[in-house]
């Protein structure tokens, strides 16, 4: 259905919403448009998009710019542009070891400001630390602020809780409803995996399929079917961390004994491997092994040409993926194809930070009309 069609059958107050959301999307996407690029695009009246242009004016959101250059035939007519920095996004991560991270976007994703905070390392996390980071950051904004997206460890509600994180050492808190309390804007709040996954689906390559491994103080997945996130019926989905191993292993911070997190998180590895540094390739190798083996199942399962690893790259290196890739391979059928690949993620240690600004355009701009933009593009 075109959106000519679907205005058509909306109700009133639904298609002045729709129209307005779908003039902000094609400018998004297109860069720079006229009105009667706009009009042609969305089979609405000259007039109707004149009237939603000038209250985009008004907002803040749209830029008025000179005469379209180009040599179509018919009168010129004034080009029109998203102002990009009309307003702010306050993005934070939670899941790196012994930091909290925070950038202010634009509504591009191109970074304005940045500030962290360190955290105890005894494991303990206040939530003023956490308030007093996204107050200066609000505060440094040169922008209305449109949103705050929060990337968190462990399982996260679609109502924003962290019902359970055993690196924050957070059980049930109610994290949207708090930093709510703190700024004047929708609040999100998403598993760093997701958020990962996200970003790597829609800036880091032309797929709109694709599993993440995360692999930092625990080991997550993020797995992206269709251009749409896999989260699950509890939101635990691809939580493979606590998934035990060796019954008789290492007790893990959860309670139980031998999960996947106790043998190969990446401060796991770097212990082992201070310990015994000439075997580091072979452990590193056992370790990509293994895995490769825990993953073998979604990987035939799913069916998909590869798998991206995100991770510490003097841990999860070369050695390290290559035995994962030839050990998925090894324990699945490559008879109708080339096997699974496993490449490092392109996005570098902003990825959390983009897939969670990412999240917060598709949500809670959805009203302002900015949807994401196609599989394979990035904010840059």
């Amino acid at each position: 259905m075109g959106e000519r069609d679907v205005v058509s059958k909306a109700l009133p107050a639904e298609a002045r919403t729709y129209s307005r959301s779908a003039v902000l999307r094609l400018l998004y996407l297109s860069r720079e448009m006229t009105r009667a690029d706009l009009a042609r695009a969305t089979g609405l009246t000259r007039v109707a998009i004149s009237e939603i242009i000038q209250q985009l004016i008004d907002d803040g959101f749209v830029l008025e710019l000179g005469l379209d250059q180009s040599t179509r035939p018919g009168k010129r007519g004034r080009l029109l542009r998203l102002d990009e920095n009309s307003r702010s996004i306050v993005v934070l991560d939670l899941s790196q070891p012994y930091v909290f991270r925070g950038t202010v976007m634009n509504l591009q994703g191109h970074v304005q400001v940045r500030a962290e905070r360190d955290i105890s390392q005894d494991g303990s996390v206040s939530l003023d630390l956490l308030a007093d980071l996204t107050q200066e950051l609000v505060a440094a904004a040169a922008a209305p602020i449109l949103g705050l997206g929060i990337s968190s460890p462990g399982i996260v509600t679609p109502e924003g809780v962290v019902s359970n994180s055993t690196y924050l050492g957070w059980k049930d808190v109610d994290l949207r409803s708090y930093m709510g309390g703190l700024v004047d804007c929708p609040v999100l709040v998403s598993n760093d995996a997701n958020a990962e996954a996200v970003a790597e689906g829609r800036f880091g390559g032309d797929t709109s399929d694709l599993v993440l491994v995360q692999m930092t103080r625990g080991v997550g997945l993020g797995i992206v079917l269709g251009g749409q996130l896999v989260s699950g019926w509890s939101m635990a989905a691809c939580e493979i961390g606590h998934v035990v191993i060796d019954q008789e292993g290492e007790l893990c911070a959860c309670g139980k004994r031998g999960c996947l997190e106790t043998i190969i998180s990446v401060p796991r590895l770097r212990a082992r491997i201070e310990d015994n540094p000439d075997r580091k390739d072979d452990i590193l190798v056992e370790s990509g092994r293994l895995l490769g083996r825990v993953l073998s199942l979604p990987s035939a399962m799913l069916d998909l040409p590869e798998m991206v690893i995100l991770g510490d790259p003097q841990v999860v290196n070369t050695v390290f993926m290559q035995a994962m890739e030839d050990e998925i391979n090894i324990n699945t059928s490559v008879e109708f194809g080339d096997g699974i690949r496993v490449r490092r993620s392109l996005l570098g240690e902003d990825s959390n930070l983009l897939g969670v600004c990412a999240l917060v355009l598709d949500k809670c701009l959805i009203l302002a009309g900015l949807a994401a933009r196609p599989s394979g593009s990035r904010l840059e």
